[in-house]
């Protein structure tokens, strides 16, 4: 089944690409999706990447070629606050066009920190050919929507949220917005940056006065990817991650 794999971007400058944005584009590059069309949809960013790095096209070009594309706007919207996120809505929600523009019929959002580590989840993505299916935080215990499966049968909806002013999502959460009709709980996977190694769980330890000091805010005391996780998100620059099957 054709399909796009993207995530959002901004990004200010060379640092911030190569940190982040250039490990994802590495990543999913060697990930075997049949069919599919490699693409970031940017807010806007201030630096622009080299050429050979990964091409780059205005939001109203027409697509073509094969190779990974960066689709930018040409205004920053950003993100004012912490639940109002205009240059996300816009990049994710632009995805549906760029669909219906390349006849692709599903989309694989991937948000930039997100890594897909498993032959079975993506085995699994691969056969998706209905619904809009997102994956499960179990830290949170809410739905993950930086792992999104949306199929051509809800494409119709995505347009429909597309059409919206974005000002109606102004103090919202995706996760309340977002009509995704299945929640995938069986894959292994998590925020693991914003978690804490166990230890840290226990006795004293759990105090608010010992959270609260530098030493144990450090790194060190981050929980690691476990080596049988699906996937995992909010991932970090330090952290390591691995191809499925490697």
């Amino acid at each position: 089944m054709k399909s796009i794999v993207f995530c959002t971007s901004f990004f200010r400058n060379e640092k911030d690409w190569n940190a982040r944005y250039q490990r994802w584009l590495d990543h999913y590059r060697q990930i075997p999706f049949a069919d599919s069309r490699l693409l970031m949809i940017d807010d806007g960013s201030f630096y622009t990447p080299a050429a050979e790095k990964i091409r780059s096209i205005g939001c109203d070009q027409t697509i073509d070629g094969s190779d990974p594309l960066l689709v930018r706007f040409a205004n920053r919207l950003g993100r004012s606050a912490l639940m109002s996120y205009p240059g996300w809505w816009r990049s994710f929600l632009h995805s549906v066009h760029i669909a219906r523009e390349l006849g692709a019929k599903k989309i694989i959002h991937i948000e930039s920190d997100a890594f897909l580590l498993s032959p079975r989840l993506i085995d699994d993505i691969e056969q998706q050919q209905s619904g809009w299916s997102v994956l499960w935080s179990p830290h949170y215990d809410m739905p993950e929507t930086a792992l999104q499966i949306i199929c051509e049968d809800q494409f119709d909806k995505m347009d429909a949220l597309r059409k919206r002013d974005l000002s109606e999502f102004n103090g919202l959460l995706a996760e309340d917005i977002l009509p995704f009709t299945k929640i995938c709980r069986q894959y292994i996977g998590d925020r693991y940056s914003e978690m804490r190694i166990p230890i840290l769980d226990h006795g004293i330890l759990r105090s608010g006065k010992i959270n609260k000091m530098k030493f144990f805010r450090s790194d060190r005391f981050r929980a690691r990817i476990p080596a049988n996780a699906d996937f995992a998100t909010q991932v970090t620059p330090d952290q390591a991650i691995w191809l499925p099957g490697k």
